[in-house]
Order: structure tokens, then sequence, then C-alpha cells
């Protein structure tokens, strides 16, 4: 895998084919419909991107992380991440929460370590997001020094 062991911000792109009620620890029962979800995330501890990212690709018998619930049948098809010693995660999570491209799918969803926020990490859209507008997005919001990346997982035809 590309992601390097730094500290950063990420956003994991999956894939959900078919419609299926998921009960994610707390947070209750929902309905998961089919389509794209982005979940940002950040990884400060050890193994930073690369270790945590790698944790979303294994099979995890007693889920942890609300994440680790839905990716029990969603399917990982592109990270989206920069490297930083500033923790990002609820400013990109905000980011998308205003844009047109995405909504807001559970609330709460990730979130956890922001008490004071109702903002969700978790972002449904109908086709796969562009990590082009992505990258637009954020040369338009932060410093030109944060420069994102992408790395592709699986092979889709758009639709």
């Amino acid at each position: 895998m590309e992601i390097p062991p730094d500290r950063g911000t990420y956003i994991l792109i999956v894939s959900v084919s078919r419609m299926t009620r998921l009960e994610i620890g707390r947070l209750g029962v929902f309905d998961i419909i089919p389509g794209f979800y982005a979940y940002v995330g950040s990884a400060f501890g050890p193994g930073g991107l690369h270790g945590r990212i790698q944790h979303h690709f294994e099979a995890v018998a007693n889920p942890h992380w609300h994440i680790d619930y839905l990716l029990q049948f969603a399917q990982p098809v592109e990270v989206w991440f920069a490297a930083s010693d500033r923790k990002l995660e609820q400013d990109w999570a905000e980011l998308l929460d205003k844009t047109s491209r995405f909504r807001a799918s559970i609330p709460r969803f990730g979130s956890s370590d922001y008490r004071r926020s109702r903002t969700s990490h978790l972002f449904y859209s109908k086709r796969q997001p562009s990590f082009r507008w992505f990258q637009q997005l954020m040369a338009e919001t932060f410093e030109p020094a944060l420069q994102v990346h992408q790395v592709v997982l699986e092979s889709r035809n758009p639709e």
C-alpha cells in the first residue's frame, strides 16, 4: 500500500451495493442504502496513516470504531489522505457536511471524540465522489503546503 506511516487525516471511500440494516454499537440501528460513503478519520497513533488505514482492511471480530461495523459489508474503493501534524478530521467533516455533493448519513458516526460537535464523519453520495473535486476544495480551503493524495483500491467504472 502506498500510504506513509506519518500522522494525518484521511477519507476512506467505500461502496455499498445493497440495502442493509446495520446495528452500530451505541449509535443504534440504521438502514444503509446503496451508494458511496466517505468516512473521515485521523491517524495520530502508532503506525500513523498506514497503520490506521491498514486496520480498516482487516477482519474485525469485535468492532471497535463505528467504521468497523460498516466495513463488515462495504467495499473499500479508495483513500484520500494528507500527512500533517495538525488534526484536520473535524475541519474536513465540516467541509463535506456543507457541500451539496454529500449528505450526512448517520448522526455522530465516527465523531464521538468531538463531544461538542454534532457533525457526522460519514457522508453518503449516490455517485462515486471525485478526488479532483476534493483536491480543489482542499486547495481553496487550506494552506498550499497541505498536499492531499489518493490511493485507488479497486478499479470501478463510473456509473
